[in-house]
């Protein structure tokens, strides 16, 4: 299989062991690049889909793949402390402007005060970050002039994210962590013997992690848990070395 950019690989039909160690190399393609990783490290355990398309899957909060075969019959345990990486390859010079509509309205509402950063409640530095919460009076008057009722998902903090963003030197932002708001103060999450598990809850609290790799003119999605957030700068130095550091010449 070779993409648009150049990059092939082998999409092997035949079936694949994935408690197999140690866990056997599979190839990938993020635009031009090969990506070569243990199997183990793909969400699927067993490389790409049939189609060429992927995410990895690290565990929190080691940011390690799990064991062979550990994401078969996926728990809600195992699910509950998945990293899961996705990376975009943006094409024809569009990296920013594909960063910046992450966190500008151009979709219809433009005008939703959860669409864009100055209709939120800017706060003080979190983790280095600068948050930037979901302003409920806001979004509910928004809604209930739009003709909305109250029992509308969008008048629910649930339905929404607080933003925390990270600029570089020039001031532009460079990242984006949408996380289930403050007003939900359930994680969903516990430790159990060490490790992270479900919660005998509803819900569980996650966050979205944006950003950028401009050499290579990627955006990496990343989602975990929301206490993860404390570890920001870990996550996106781990997600940014798996794919430099495993990139075939």
């Amino acid at each position: 299989m070779t993409n648009e950019q150049g990059c092939s690989i082998t999409i092997d039909n035949q079936p694949v062991n994935a408690y197999q160690e140690p866990s056997p190399i599979e190839q990938a393609c993020i635009g031009p690049y090969l990506l070569e990783l243990p199997q183990n490290y793909f969400s699927t355990q067993m490389g790409p889909q049939h189609d060429g398309s992927f995410s990895l899957a690290l565990e929190y909060p080691s940011l390690e793949p799990f064991k062979p075969g550990e994401r078969m019959n996926l728990s809600v345990d195992v699910a509950a402390r998945t990293v899961r990486v996705n990376y975009s390859h943006i094409r024809n010079g569009r990296l920013w402007e594909v960063m910046r509509n992450r966190y500008t309205p151009w979709i219809e509402p433009v005008d939703a005060p959860q669409k864009s950063l100055d209709a939120r409640i800017r706060g003080e530095l979190v983790h280095g970050l600068e948050p930037y919460y979901i302003d409920m009076d806001k979004v509910r008057a928004y809604y209930r002039e739009n003709g909305l009722p109250e029992t509308a998902s969008v008048m629910e903090p649930t339905f929404h994210h607080d933003w925390f963003v990270s600029r570089d030197v020039s001031g532009r932002i460079d990242q984006l962590i949408e996380c289930t708001p403050r007003q939900i103060t359930e994680s969903g999450v516990e430790y159990r013997d060490g490790k992270m598990v479900k919660k005998r809850v509803t819900g569980f609290a996650g966050c979205k992690q944006h950003f950028v790799i401009e050499e290579l003119d990627v955006i990496v999605l990343v989602e975990y848990p929301r206490e993860g957030l404390t570890n920001w700068e870990r996550i996106r130095q781990r997600a940014r070395a798996l794919l430099i550091d495993n990139i075939k010449e």
